[in-house]
Parts: C-alpha cells; sequence; structure tokens
C-alpha cells in the first residue's frame, strides 16, 4: 500500500464508464484539433498573410511551452488535491469553463500578441482538464483492460480530428460559429462526465502536502532506476515531433504544395484538409480497435507501437515526394493506420511502466512533455527546413519520417513490457 492509500486497480470498469469516458475523450480533442489544425493556421494567415507560417510558428511555441509546464503542474496538483468532491473532477470542470473563456480571447485577437496570449490562456485551462481526465486511466482501470480501454480513447484524436476538420473546415464558415460550436461539444462532453465520476476523495492526513520544491525533485524521473520509462518517454517525443509537423503544416501543404484550389476550382484548402482527415480516421479508428485489442490479448505492446512508428515513417516519405492528389490521398490512409495503432498500444505501454501509483497524475504529466514539447520543437524545426521560402516540404517530411523511424526503434529495448 502506498502514502495515500492508493494501489493498482484490479476491479474491471463496466462498459457504460469506458463509453463515457471515451465521449470525454472525444470532446477534448474535437475541442482542440481544430484549434491547432485549422483555427490557428487561418487566424495567423488572417494577420499576417506573408508571414503566416513564422506567426503560426511563434504562436504554437509559446502555447506548447505553456502547455508543458500546465500540464505537469495540473497532474502533480490533482494528484494531493483533497476536496471532498474528489482528486480529478474539480480540475475537470475548472478547465473545462477556462478553455471555454479562451476561445474567446483567441477569436478576439487582432494582432500577433493577442494571439499568443489568447493561446496561453487556453493551454492553461485545457491542460487542467486534460491532465486530470488522462490520469483516470491509471486510477480507475486495471493493467488486464488497459490495452482495450486505450484503444477506445485512442479514438479521441482521430475522431477529434476528422469532427473538427469537417465541422471547422467544411461545413461552417463564420469564424464564431466555429469557436461556438467546438465550446458547446467540449461542454457536452466533458460537464456530464465530470458530475457523474466515481471519484472518491483521499484523506487530507494522507496526502503528500504539494510543495514547489517537492515537485520540481520528482520532474526527474533517473533514467537508470526506471530505464523503461525513459525509453517510452523518448519513443513518444520522437513519434510525436513527426507527427506534429504533419498535421500543423498539413492545410499550408495543400495550398502552397499542391495549390488544392487549383486542382479543384471552388474548393478550399480547408475541404481538401477535412477530406484527408476523414480518410485516415476511418483507418485509424480500424486499427486502433484491432491492435489495442489484439494486444491485450497477446499481452505484447512493444511489436505493434514499433511497426506503427514505421508505418508513419512511411507515410511521411510519400508526402515528402509532393505526388499527385491520389497518391497523398492513399498516403492518408497509411497514416491513419499507423497513428491508429501507434495512439492505441502506445497509451497501454506507458500507462504500465509509471514509476508510482500514487504520483499518476504527475509522472503522466512528464509522460506528457513528449506530447507537448513536440508542439514547441515542431514549429522552430519547420521554420528551419521550410527555407526562406516557407514552402520546402520535401525536407520537411523527410526530418519527419526520420523521427518517426528514430521513435519507433527506441520501444525495443524496453524491458518491462513485452
Amino acid at each position: 500500500m502506498s502514502r495515500s492509500g492508493a494501489s493498482r486497480p484490479v476491479e474491471p470498469v463496466r462498459p457504460s464508464f469506458i463509453a463515457a469516458f471515451t465521449f470525454a475523450q472525444m470532446g477534448a480533442f474535437i475541442s482542440f484539433m481544430p484549434l491547432i489544425q485549422v483555427l490557428l493556421p487561418l487566424k495567423a494567415a488572417a494577420l499576417d498573410p506573408a508571414q503566416k507560417a513564422l506567426v503560426l510558428s511563434q504562436t504554437a511555441f509559446w502555447g506548447a511551452l505553456t502547455a508543458s509546464i500546465a500540464n505537469l503542474l495540473a497532474g502533480a496538483i490533482s494528484d494531493r488535491t483533497t476536496s471532498r468532491f474528489g482528486r480529478r473532477r474539480p480540475w475537470l470542470l475548472i478547465g473545462l469553463v477556462g478553455t471555454v473563456l479562451a476561445y474567446g480571447a483567441i477569436m478576439l485577437a487582432d494582432s500577433r500578441l493577442e494571439l499568443i496570449l489568447g493561446v496561453i490562456v487556453f493551454q492553461l485551462a485545457f491542460n487542467m482538464l486534460f491532465a486530470a481526465l488522462l490520469a483516470l486511466l491509471p486510477d480507475r482501470v486495471p493493467d488486464a483492460q488497459k490495452g482495450r480501454v486505450a484503444a477506445f480513447l485512442s479514438l479521441g484524436h482521430p475522431i477529434g480530428a476528422v469532427a473538427g476538420a469537417v465541422l471547422v473546415g467544411g461545413l461552417l464558415a463564420s469564424e464564431a460559429s466555429r469557436y461556438a460550436a467546438i465550446s458547446v461539444v467540449l461542454v457536452l462532453a466533458i460537464a456530464p462526465f465530470a458530475l457523474r465520476l466515481k471519484d472518491p476523495p483521499i484523506a487530507a492526513d494522507s496526502a503528500e502536502r504539494f510543495s514547489l520544491t517537492g515537485f520540481l525533485k520528482g520532474l526527474w524521473v533517473d533514467p537508470r532506476k526506471h530505464p523503461d520509462f525513459a525509453l517510452a518517454w523518448i519513443s513518444r517525443f520522437m513519434v510525436l515531433v513527426a507527427i506534429t509537423l504533419t498535421q500543423c503544416y498539413m492545410l499550408y501543404y495543400l495550398q502552397d504544395a499542391l495549390n488544392y484550389p487549383a486542382l479543384f476550382p471552388g474548393q478550399r484548402a480547408e475541404q481538401g484538409l477535412a477530406l484527408l482527415t476523414t480518410v485516415a480516421t476511418v483507418a485509424n479508428v480500424g486499427c486502433a480497435m484491432v491492435f489495442g485489442m489484439l494486444s491485450d490479448r497477446l499481452g505484447r505492446r512493444k511489436l505493434f507501437a514499433a511497426g506503427a512508428a514505421m508505418i508513419l515513417a512511411a507515410a511521411m516519405v510519400a508526402f515528402s515526394l509532393t505526388p499527385g492528389w491520389a497518391v497523398v490521398l492513399a498516403g492518408f490512409v497509411v497514416f491513419g493506420c499507423g497513428a491508429g495503432c501507434y495512439y492505441a498500444v502506445d497509451v497501454a505501454l506507458v500507462s504500465q511502466v509509471l514509476p508510482s501509483q500514487d504520483d499518476a497524475g504527475k509522472d503522466l504529466g512528464v509522460i506528457n512533455l513528449a506530447n507537448t514539447l513536440p508542439q514547441a520543437l515542431a514549429p522552430v524545426l519547420a521554420v528551419w527546413f521550410l527555407g526562406p521560402s516557407r514552402t520546402d516540404y520535401h525536407a520537411l517530411f523527410l526530418v519527419a519520417a526520420g523521427l518517426a523511424m528514430a521513435g519507433g526503434l527506441a520501444i525495443l529495448p524496453i524491458r518491462g513490457v513485452r
């Protein structure tokens, strides 16, 4: 038994919990992915058409830096929250309100500085919510179900991406309606789940008090003592840099490299992105479910996760060739398969190599740095490899492919998980 009485869960979770948890995860991504893929690129282009890639890179950098710190703090604080409403529930609700308010700030921004500040506020609030949400996996789900539940949770990313791209990029044309739509989705997904969540409070005398010194010391997870955790972090970091480079600059790729409006007169590049995202999502969902459950049945994670990273690399190599539309469309099917398998299996793998059940929120925050730091690094790499013209997508996608391959290889030495 640990200091707070927390131990690894053994009671199986019910299908109703898995469904509600999955829907909450989807809602979070539906609110997040359209902002990153569509709304911020369009806002950057509206503020400075000539330097849109630079404006987007600067905004993404400061947002990702904020997200890295906010997620760590939110996870550590929620681990030690002794509210009678539970450890995770208060932060789900506070983060929900703050995120909706941040959307308004981003929409109303009319300068580069205001846009950056709006994104910083968004990342602070959203990561309060997301850190608490993600911590429920080790809180509630036993190891025997982690692959299955992780497979369902992994649907959040692709379905969030496609729903956001279709809703924001295809169906809704006005800026206000787009921000209103993702706000409503987030509220409907998170509020009922948080209010009905079984989140028993922990006794105040059994919880370690939060201190900034202790928090900073706790950020260092000794790779000599926890090598599997370190390897899982390195792998996710490199694969996520590759995925972030691909997703964040795909809209500009369609505009500048493929000249989508010329290929399909009367169509916007956002509509092309919506179609690609839809195609990738179908492949993503199918692969996530099949391989997530198969990894549970076989008791193996590493082979699936490493293979998925190689599949992602193959798709990125195809994009680097700036082929015709048909090849890009096929490449997105491959990309979706790789991403679906990777997200499903990697989440389960990571949850099994956490150093401490008591500090699951904080440790997941450390792992989440492998999600947020790529959002800071990717814009820097993009500005560098896109070149002075900001249109050298060949180099950009080749770098992404190399990172995905390296991330897949980093999984193989993990010993604590097959």
